[in-house]
């Protein structure tokens, strides 16, 4: 069944763009389009549409404000937000991600008609792959009437997270996570306490520029300071460094200091940043010292080969339920490869965070409490 889809944009150019690319796909019905959100308000009560491509900036009700009344009454629809590249709309539409919007496109800056078409396009496939995906893992995880519903299963490995077998001093917490990730992060990151006693790493798959408004809004609702990284930033407790879109962050060494490394290396499993490419380098540096690393919502495995390789170093590893994934495909690699320790829920996920690192103590050599 096609995709009941509304396209908000106030600009008439954008409407007809957006149109015509949404009207290529038979994957999509195109059912009505608006040009701000109160107008849209109205049609999605008339119409019921499956979708929303919504342009951030827009006069009256601009997008952010449509996307919190839409989630508000109708939180079974998915929101595209349709942004541009300039810093104004990155902060915007980082608002809407945690807001609870499924993803985001960016408007092509072409002069020509048709290859902001072509553009498009190629966005759009992303995002149909994307609601395939959410739609049929809807499908499946809905109770049947007939059947009774099986209870979810746990790890596989699930008996060896036991107490003795959990590091008691973990040095550093990696997290890795793609789609539905800034609501997620939205959620987790501002429960930490100032105290919280080692440095997180985090790869967030997203586009420069995207990267850092992410870091700033986080930073702004957090006790701990938020950043997004840059090479050779020392790597200390109660930071998140949140690796920049479009680059590789790895933790390298200098003599004894820990620090962070941002290299322009090949993307990894179509992903830069990649969760693989942190990940081998916690691995070969502090692999030993007590990692817990954590697979959030996303799409694909990446991070799955950098888990099963800190596995090797006895890392503990929390990965995010099904029910509270936008997409559960990451987690599910790494669940399904028996890596995975502990799967929690994601308004859980801090407090087990916070509990099993309640214990550890920041020692790693050539750590200067000053720099803090």
């Amino acid at each position: 069944m096609a995709f009941r889809t509304l396209i908000v944009d106030d600009t008439v150019i954008w409407r007809k763009i957006l149109s015509e690319c949404i009207s290529s796909f038979q994957e999509f019905t195109l059912i009505g389009t608006a040009a701000n959100g109160e107008i849209a308000l109205k049609k999605v009560s008339q119409l019921k549409p499956d979708l929303v491509f919504s342009d951030v900036h827009m006069p009256g009700m601009d997008g952010i404000e449509f996307l919190k009344r839409l989630k508000s009454s109708y939180p079974e629809i998915s929101v595209i937000m349709v942004s541009t590249d300039i810093s104004s709309s990155t902060r915007a539409t980082v608002e809407a991600l945690q807001s609870g919007a499924t993803d985001f496109i960016c408007k092509p800056a072409e002069s020509d008609y048709q290859q902001n078409i072509k553009q498009l396009q190629t966005s759009i496939r992303s995002v149909l792959r994307l609601l395939e995906i959410r739609s049929y893992t809807r499908k499946i995880s809905s109770p049947q009437t007939s059947v009774p519903a099986e209870m979810p299963k746990p790890p596989k490995n699930k008996v060896s997270a036991i107490l003795s077998d959990i590091p008691r001093n973990f040095q550093v917490c990696v997290i890795g996570v793609s789609t539905g990730g800034p609501d997620a992060l939205n959620k987790i990151i501002p429960q930490f306490p100032k105290n919280f006693p080692i440095p997180i790493l985090l790869v967030q798959h997203m586009p420069p520029l995207f990267t850092r408004s992410l870091a700033e809004s986080l930073d702004k609702k957090s006790q701990l300071t938020v950043k997004e990284a840059q090479e050779n930033d020392p790597v200390v407790p109660g930071t998140v460094y949140i690796a920049p879109g479009g680059k590789h962050m790895v933790l390298k060494m200098n003599q004894s200091k820990a620090l962070i490394g941002i290299n322009d290396w090949p993307a990894e499993n179509s992903c830069k940043p990649s969760v693989d490419v942190l990940f081998r380098s916690v691995a070969e540096h502090w692999g030993d010292l007590g990692v817990l690393a954590v697979i959030l919502t996303g799409m694909g495995c990446d991070g799955l080969n950098g888990v099963r390789i800190l596995k090797e170093k006895k890392c503990f590893c929390i990965t995010q339920s099904e029910p509270s994934c936008v997409v559960y495909g990451m987690p599910k690699s790494v669940d399904e490869a028996n890596l995975s320790d502990r799967s929690v829920h994601l308004e859980s996920i801090t407090s087990e965070i916070i509990t099993l690192t309640r214990n550890s103590i920041f020692r790693y050599p050539g750590f200067d409490k000053s720099i803090r």
